[in-house]
């Protein structure tokens, strides 16, 4: 039975593994709302008079391709131009969606909503079907019944209806034009005498005072009044007959504000009569004529508190009116020129919103005092803002050091100051007529500091192959062809002097002829002068302050601070360290790339020993095939070359076969310039070398007591030598042994000094005379040398004393040692050396007493002492 029904359960598992994956495909095959294009609108009416108001009007718009099966309601959204949408009352009655595959159920929104634009106006009309299921490439058609009206136009306009499909997971059609548009029609009136026009379709219109209000609402020929309303009721402002086309205006300019209304022929038509409010102001109260953008460049403001009008602008210049035109220029090409008033000159019209920035560029215009005046056109308000343009000149260009000096193949540093609104400069480095050698470098100042730092390399000047000659630092830029910028010579360029012009000219010539400052490069010999071996621990990290690498600051601040000395002789392991002195090798390793490049390629360095076996080839450590073993540093002058002995990646070979580094081994590092362009020569005998020797020994650690004893307190000293590399990190550890009780285990890290001596201090204050321990020294994780331990009552001291002028010589050793175990020993012994008045042997009279328990190690100690303190006493010549 239960075989039956471990099957009938693998059987149901099965299925329903099944029917869980069909279900996860039909599920994820449902796709969003999804609509190609929108088109085809129609309407009931079309075209429809301006100023009206319309009631059980259809709109109709086609959706096409559309697919709806993912089971969710969607939404069909068709938008109103805003013009109509606030012309008058919107609203919806009803709404029907039909497609080829039938009806959809609807429905449908009364009230408008602020649709896909958001731009806060209730223009959208607004339908959601349905679950949709299964409808594939459907046209669609949605019908809307509405009611709305028209605005006022002055010729036949058309407005622009847009449609929306939206799912309820998302959107795939948004405002897609519907189209064709629906055409408002002018009546026939002329109402551009009126800034406004309010008729019971927009009824409680704004209107701003200083505007001409119109209105189209009352018949032909009749009388009207425009009367304010008071708190008892209202009064007559102005009364006027309406023209023949049934057009009447009113000029509020000069009006109190507040509520109005136009009344005859028992019609009414209200609005509501405000001030208009504007500001305009500049960023800053001053700007230059010339420079950088930042610096000639600022805003004109403007604020109000309408949303839509225009800007009438107006501008002087020291109380002189501005062109338009140029005022139009400062404004980067803003607005229209057109004479708006009729009296024969130009003014800048520029459409204005409630919060305005203009950006006024001033750059080449006259230095002095401008004003800007903004009229708002149809309400006359306005409001002036003031400026002050500083004169800018072109600037200069200076040399920070009037003479330069560089030696041959080196890199030269040529600073130059940049001061006014100059922020490019042409240097010239050399002349062709006097020096046989000219560069021609433009260079700019990008990061507004006012000065570029050019680097010139002597040693690629005259060469189009040989790298970059010129450059400059930082964020700055330098134009310079190396082919076409420079004179091409053969050789490096000569020793001697150079003469160095600046200008803020846009050529060399005319900075040639009339230069801003001059100055003069010197190059001076070069020289290949010295090798200096330092050391420095495995571990060491020679990127002492952790940025940019390891460079020369870094190993001049690990000197300073003892971790890099100075040693001919090397415990395997430790770096050893090479300090090359050199000048006039910037420009190579630069045309090189770096250093590590340049090893081969003009400078050469070789590690040979110099002690081999006998009938064996000597060692050689390869550097270029050392990879991290070897690190590279770049100084001033001061080239170093680190190698880290214990590096897995040291390559040292004998006869093509690696080997290793061995205790005795002696080895001379010879430092090579062979650079023929930099020498002048390609013979082997005009090389400049430089060498050092230096010894390699395996490390040897050692304590300076063994077995080490100490007392029962605290600041108990144990100390040793080693010959690793003064910086070096060691751990002295220190464990309890046997019964000793409490038992302890504590450990110190201490730092080899310069003399190679450690020092380190533990507290044995807990401990009893007779507690045993271990001493153990490690090294990298590596243990090097290890001892016993005891704690005793005290330390042996030995003393010597010794008399002369009678030439006799005594010594004195007195040991004293106890031990608290199964045994004591004690032990007392004197010795005396007399030396003979004539030079003969010398006798030594000695005389001990001993009483003695069982037990063992206290007359050995005394025995020493004494043997110390005879070889103390000598003869005094």
């Amino acid at each position: 039975m239960t075989e039956t029904n471990d099957k009938i359960r693998a059987l149901f598992l099965t299925a329903l593994m099944v029917f869980s994956v069909f279900a996860g495909t039909v599920a994820f095959a449902g796709t969003a709302a999804a609509a190609n294009s929108v088109s085809g609108a129609t309407y009931s009416t079309d075209p429809v008079n301006e100023s009206s108001s319309f009631n059980g009007e259809t709109v109709s718009v086609t959706f096409d391709d559309v697919t709806t099966d993912d089971g969710d309601t969607d939404t069909f959204h068709v938008n109103i131009p805003n013009s109509i949408a606030q012309a008058g009352s919107l609203s919806v009655s009803s709404a029907t969606v039909n497609g080829d595959n039938g009806d959809y159920s609807a429905s449908v929104s009364s009230n408008p909503v602020d649709g896909q634009d958001g731009d806060g106006v209730a223009d959208t009309l607004r339908v959601t079907t349905g679950t949709d299921s299964g409808v594939q490439n459907d046209t669609v058609t949605v019908t809307f019944t509405y009611s709305f009206s028209t605005p006022a136009v002055t010729t036949a306009t058309d407005y622009n209806y847009r449609g929306t499909v939206l799912d309820s997971g998302g959107s795939d059609i948004v405002l897609a034009d519907a189209g064709p548009d629906l055409t408002v029609s002018n009546t026939g009136q002329d109402r551009s005498a009126a800034d406004t026009v309010v008729n019971s379709s927009n009824n409680n219109t704004l209107v701003w005072a200083g505007q001409v209000v119109g209105t189209d609402e009352h018949s032909a020929n009749t009388q009207v009044s425009l009367r304010r309303v008071t708190d008892s009721g209202s009064t007559l402002v102005s009364q006027k007959t309406v023209n023949s086309d049934g057009f009447v205006t009113f000029s509020t300019d000069g009006r109190q504000t507040g509520d109005y209304f136009i009344t005859g022929d028992n019609n009414r038509v209200s609005f509501e009569l405000t001030q208009q409010e504007i500001s305009v102001d500049f960023s800053a109260d001053s700007v230059d004529n010339s420079g950088p953008s930042d610096s000639v460049e600022v805003d004109f403001e403007a604020d109000s508190n309408r949303a839509q009008y225009t800007h009438v602008l107006e501008a002087e210049y020291q109380g002189d009116a501005v062109d338009a035109s140029t005022l139009q220029d400062i404004l980067g090409g803003a607005g229209t020129v057109e004479d708006v008033d009729s009296d024969d000159a130009d003014e800048l019209t520029v459409a204005g919103s409630a919060e305005d920035a203009f950006t006024a560029n001033f750059s080449g215009v006259d230095a002095g005092n401008y004003t800007i005046t903004s009229t708002v056109e149809d309400t006359g308000v306005s409001d002036s803002a003031n400026i002050t343009v500083n004169d800018v000149g072109d600037g200069e260009a200076e040399f920070e050091q009037g003479n330069i000096e560089v030696a041959q193949g080196d890199v030269a540093e040529i600073n130059v100051s940049l001061s006014g609104n100059a922020d490019t400069a042409t240097v010239v480095i050399g002349s062709l007529e006097d020096d046989g050698y000219q560069a021609n470098v433009s260079v700019t100042d990008e990061d507004d500091d006012d000065e570029v730092t050019i680097e010139f390399n002597t040693f690629s000047a005259g060469s189009s192959s040989l790298g970059t000659v010129v450059s400059a630092t930082g964020d700055d830029t330098v134009e310079f062809d190396s082919s076409s910028d420079q004179e091409t010579i053969s050789a490096i360029l000569s020793t001697g002097e150079y003469t160095i012009a600046t200008s803020t000219a846009s050529d060399a010539q005319t900075t040639l002829d009339s230069p801003q400052d001059i100055g003069t490069m010197f190059i001076a010999e070069r020289s290949t002068d010295s090798m200096q071996l330092w050391t420095a621990p495995s571990a060491a990290d020679l990127d002492a302050d952790g940025e940019d690498g390891v460079e020369e600051s870094d190993i001049a601040s690990l000197i300073e601070d003892g971790a890099v000395t100075q040693d001919d002789t090397i415990t395997a392991g430790d770096y050893v360290v090479h300090q090359v002195t050199a000048s006039g090798l910037e420009g190579a390793i630069a045309a090189n790339g770096n250093l590590s490049a340049a090893l081969g390629n003009g400078v050469n360095v070789t590690v040979e020993q110099t002690n081999p076996i006998q009938n064996r080839d000597p060692k050689v450590i390869n550097l270029t095939d050392s990879g991290d073993a070897v690190t590279l540093v770049e100084g001033d002058g001061a080239y170093y070359i680190a190698v880290n002995t214990g590096d897995s990646d040291l390559n040292v070979s004998r006869s093509g076969n690696d080997v290793s580094l061995s205790d005795g081994d002696e080895f001379e590092a010879t430092f090579t310039v062979d650079s023929a362009r930099l020498l002048g020569s390609s013979d082997e005998e005009d090389q400049e070398s430089v060498n050092a020797t230096f010894e390699v020994e395996s490390a040897d650690t050692s304590l300076d007591s063994d077995p080490v004893n100490v007392t029962a307190a605290d600041e108990q000293q144990i100390t040793g030598t080693t010959n690793y590399a003064p910086g070096t990190e060691l751990t002295i550890r220190v464990r309890s042994t046997d019964n000793t009780q409490p038992r302890f285990f504590n450990t110190e890290t201490v730092t080899v000094q310069a003399d190679g001596s450690f020092n380190a201090s533990f507290n044995f204050a807990d401990q009893s005379a007779g507690d045993t321990f271990t001493v153990t020294v490690r090294q990298g994780g590596t243990s090097v040398v290890s001892a016993d331990g005891n704690v005793v009552e005290s330390v042996a001291t030995p003393t010597a004393t010794a008399t002369e002028g009678t030439e006799t010589a005594t010594a004195t050793a007195t040991a004293t040692a106890t031990a608290t175990a199964t045994a004591t020993e004690t032990a007392t012994a004197t010795a005396t050396a007399t030396e003979a008045d004539e030079g003969g042997m010398t006798t030594t009279e000695s005389t001990e007493t001993s009483t003695s328990t069982p037990g063992f190690g206290a007359v050995l100690a005394v025995i020493a002492l004494i043997g110390a303190a005879l070889l103390a006493v000598r003869r005094d010549n």
